[in-house]
């Protein structure tokens, strides 16, 4: 019979000594019979690598989870909701829902009618019809086909791609390809480029909007709070801006324009009915009433 090997143990409680085997936990003292743990396994424990693990943020409801960095997917321990792990490039065709927390890649040819995808930046490439959320960034890139919704802090349309959503929401709007709104637009700033085309009303008195050299658009009306235009801009409606700015490239034609200052760079061109500038009123508050005493 092979014997095991064996090591010094010291009793914690009267200190005498004794030999136990190496893989033992714990031991009872054969001098005083107290009970005790073996220091030199809890010290094997302490030094042993701690796994690696990263933070995963709820898209949902926003709540950190530290999850294992190998791990493919997780499950929130606020509101349970489920989120795959690690890059996705989806092929083929798809439906059904999407809830990825790093990269998504929408590859050519592939055509997704999920009712809802999320991901910490989202590309396409092919065609989607669905609502879009992401963390960073949503990018149409060219010969891409989107319809749906799209929330994100930045949202990219690139020359040659064809965008037809109901909402768009977003901290940044850059538009070089076709994009058509037909419900709610949010933003604080959109930048149309060269190639870019937008349909419709355009009605955000808080947003800055800038139309590049090169882009040529018409708006029915158009509403905001400052408006540069290094392109060619049309409007058969009325345009009401806090600034407008018409650089040594830039067109602007428009049935009225109201806006509270207006810059024409020598070489810029600007026509249209000037009206008399309104400031937006501010809202005035209700005194809080006093009870009689």
């Amino acid at each position: 019979m092979k014997k095991l090997k064996q090591k010094e143990a010291t009793c914690p409680h009267c200190h005498s000594t004794q030999s136990e085997p190496e893989g033992a936990i714990s031991t009872n003292c054969r001098a005083c019979g107290n009970y005790f743990k073996l220091g030199n396994v809890r010290e094997q424990r302490t030094n042993r690598a701690p796994k690696a693990s990263r933070e995963v943020i709820c898209v949902k409801c926003g709540t950190p989870n530290l999850v294992a960095s190998a791990a493919l997917s997780t499950q929130c321990i606020r509101c349970l909701h489920y989120l795959e792990l690690g890059d996705k490039i989806i092929r083929g065709v798809q439906t059904g829902k999407l809830f990825a927390y790093d990269d998504v890649v929408f590859a050519e040819g592939c055509s997704f009618k999920g009712m809802e995808a999320t991901g910490r930046r989202i590309e396409v490439r092919g065609k989607v019809f669905s609502k879009l959320r992401a963390v960073s960034e949503i990018m149409a890139t060219d010969g891409s086909q989107l319809s749906g919704e799209l929330h994100a802090p930045l949202v990219r349309i690139e020359r040659g791609a064809k965008v037809k959503v109901q909402t768009v929401e977003c901290g940044t709007l850059l538009v070089g390809g076709e994009l058509e709104v037909s419900g709610g637009l949010e933003a604080s700033e959109i930048v149309l480029s060269e190639g870019a085309s937008f349909s419709g009303r355009l009605q955000l008195p808080e947003v800055k909007l800038t139309v590049e050299a090169g882009a040529k658009i018409d708006f029915d009306a158009l509403t905001c709070t400052e408006l540069t235009v290094g392109g060619r801009v049309n409007l058969s409606g009325a345009l009401w801006a806090e600034k407008i700015s018409v650089s040594a490239s830039g067109f602007l034609v428009a049935a009225s324009i109201c806006a509270g200052r207006i810059e024409v760079s020598p070489g810029g061109f600007l026509e249209g009915r000037i009206e008399k500038y309104v400031p937006k009123e501010l809202p005035v508050e209700t005194p809080p009433e006093v009870e009689a005493v």
